[in-house]
C-alpha cells in the first residue's frame, strides 16, 4: 500500500498531462474490452471512482449504449430503408433520416460507458499530487543500471522550462510512456499508428449512443462517433468523431510535435455529415487533432493479448503500454496492478500471467 512518509515517487511527463492519446482519445469504455482479464475489473474501477469523485461532473462519466450500425449517406441514400423504430432506437434522431440500414447493440448501460479522457487523466494527476506524487515536466533521456546490469539505479531526464539535465535515483522504473517506450527500451518493439479525430458542437443536445458504423458509400470513410456530454470545459454538448489509424507516419520527437492534417480531418467532418441531422450536420467543429497510439500486435491477431503488463528481466524494472485504443478504459486497472506488483510483491485484484512483456520479448 502506497505511504507517503514510506514511499517517494515521481511522474516524468515531457510536455503536459494528457497532450497525447490519453487526452485525445474518444473516452469509450466497457466491461467487454480486451484484454478479457483486466477488462472488467477497470471498468468496474472507472465506476467507483466516478463515484467517489464526481466524476459525472469533473469528466463526463456516464453509461451509455454502443453499436454497430449501418448507414448509408445522405448522397447515395436512394436505397436506404425508412426509419423504424421498432428495430432502430427512437433516440438515434440525429441521424439523417432514411439513413439507418442495419443496427446490432453490442453494449448497454450495464456494460458499457464513456468518459472525457482529458479531464479523466488531469483529476487523476491532480489526486496523485494531493497524495504527495511529485509531477516533473521534463523528457526522461536515460535509465541509469547498476554495474552489473541487473537492477535499475537512476533516471535522467531534461527539464521542459530550464532546459537543464537532472538525475534522479530510483528503486523502482515503470515506463508508460506509450509509442514512446522505445526510445527508452529499444528492445520494446512497438507499433505507432496515428489517428484523426475531430469534436463538433452540435445545436442541441443528443442521446447517448456510441456508434461504430459502416458507412455506404464506399468512397467515404466510416469514423466512429461519440456523443458526449457536457463537461467543466465546455457548458454544451459536443460530438467526437475519429478516422482510421495510418501506419506510415513517423512518430515525432514529443507529442507536442505531432503534426494535424486537416484533410484527414475533413474527410471525417464528410463522413459524418453525411449521415446525422442537420443539429449535427450543420454544427461547428471546435478541434481537429491527432495523436499516436502504442500497439503490440496487428488488430487481427489474438484477442485475448493486449498490454504489456509487468516487470522486466532486470530488477525494479516494469512496462505498462501498448494499449492501443483501449487506453483509458484500461488505465484503472493497470495502474492498480502495477501498484500491487511493485509495493506489495505480487497481484492480488486480477490474473495478469498472459501481460507479462515475457511473452513479447
Amino acid at each position: 500500500m502506497y505511504n507517503p512518509a514510506l514511499h517517494a515517487i515521481t511522474v516524468l511527463e515531457a510536455v503536459e498531462i494528457a497532450i497525447g492519446s490519453s487526452g485525445k482519445g474518444g473516452g469509450f469504455i466497457a466491461s467487454w474490452a480486451i484484454p478479457k482479464c483486466i477488462a472488467p475489473l477497470s471498468f468496474k474501477l472507472h465506476e467507483s471512482l466516478a463515484k467517489e469523485h464526481d466524476g459525472e461532473k469533473r469528466w463526463g462519466f456516464r453509461t451509455v449504449h454502443a453499436a454497430e450500425i449501418k448507414l448509408q449517406s445522405r448522397s447515395g441514400n436512394q436505397s436506404a430503408i425508412e426509419f423504424d423504430s421498432a428495430q432502430y432506437p427512437r433516440a438515434l434522431d440525429w441521424l439523417y433520416p432514411g439513413s439507418v440500414t442495419g443496427y446490432k447493440e453490442i453494449g448497454s448501460p450495464k456494460d458499457s460507458g464513456q468518459i472525457h479522457p482529458h479531464l479523466f487523466t488531469k483529476a487523476l494527476a491532480g489526486f496523485a499530487e494531493e497524495r504527495k506524487v511529485r509531477v516533473i515536466l521534463g523528457s526522461a533521456k536515460a535509465i541509469g543500471y547498476s554495474e552489473d546490469g541487473s537492477a535499475v539505479k537512476s533516471v535522467t531526464y531534461v527539464d521542459k522550462d530550464t532546459d537543464s539535465e537532472t538525475t534522479l535515483d530510483v528503486t523502482d522504473v515503470v515506463v508508460a510512456a506509450g509509442p514512446w517506450s522505445s526510445k527508452l527500451l529499444p528492445k520494446i518493439k512497438l507499433f505507432a499508428p496515428k489517428g484523426h479525430s475531430i469534436v463538433v458542437r452540435p445545436s442541441r443536445d443528443i442521446s447517448p449512443y456510441i456508434l461504430f458504423p459502416h458507412i455506404l458509400p464506399s468512397s467515404l470513410l466510416s469514423p466512429d462517433i461519440y456523443p458526449r456530454p457536457r463537461d467543466p470545459m465546455n457548458d454544451f454538448d459536443t460530438v467526437y468523431s475519429s478516422g482510421p489509424d495510418s501506419h506510415n507516419d513517423t512518430l515525432p520527437e514529443l507529442a507536442s510535435d505531432v503534426v494535424v492534417e486537416d484533410e484527414k480531418c475533413e474527410d471525417v467532418w464528410t463522413a459524418v455529415k453525411s449521415v446525422t441531422s442537420s443539429e449535427v450536420a450543420d454544427g461547428e467543429v471546435i478541434t481537429r487533432q491527432a495523436c499516436y497510439k502504442a500497439q503490440i500486435r496487428k488488430h487481427e491477431e489474438d484477442e485475448e493479448t493486449g498490454p504489456m503488463v509487468g516487470p522486466m528481466d532486470v530488477s525494479g524494472l516494469w512496462l505498462a503500454t501498448g494499449l492501443d485504443e483501449w487506453g483509458v478504459q484500461n488505465g484503472p486497472a493497470v495502474g492498480l496492478v502495477m501498484s500491487e506488483m511493485i509495493l506489495e510483491g505480487k497481484v492480488k485484484s486480477a490474473n495478469v500471467e498472459k501481460l507479462d512483456p515475457k511473452h513479447w520479448l
